[in-house]
């Protein structure tokens, strides 16, 4: 049974790029998700090419947004007891562009483009009120 998804979460460590046998770029992904005793490790096989791109920044501790199918899998360990783990398939993998991942503006060095007469700005609205 496969379920879609979409969540955000913080890697476990850096990415790992690989290719599959047809040759198809992937990379794969330790994602931790929740806080505390509530959280979830998901292992993530991400097939989206612009992720592949910036492979280099996904490092550990970096915060990511992943969409794609969730799937429970069982396997048994090599001490021969039976496991079972959270696996996505991502067609959506992207470093989120808030807080520290932010991508860091450039300083202009162009000057603000001078006010037109017919534009409103905050100031306008802070006239009385007539009522």
């Amino acid at each position: 049974m496969t379920i879609e998804c979409a969540f955000f979460g913080s890697l476990g460590k850096n990415a790992e790029p690989k290719t599959s046998a047809s040759g198809k770029r992937y990379l794969r992904l330790s994602v931790r998700v929740g806080d505390g005793d509530a959280a979830q490790w998901l292992s993530v096989l991400a097939f989206d090419p612009e992720a592949i791109e910036v492979a280099d920044k996904l490092v550990q501790g970096a915060r990511v947004y992943v969409e794609g199918k969730l799937e429970l899998s069982e396997w048994t360990g090599s001490n021969g007891v039976k496991r079972q783990g959270l696996n996505v398939l991502s067609w959506h993998c992207r470093l989120p562009h808030i807080g520290r991942n932010r991508p860091r503006k450039k300083p202009s060095q162009e000057q603000a483009p001078a006010r037109k007469e017919d534009e409103r700005t905050m100031d306008d609205l802070n006239d009385t009120i007539p009522f």
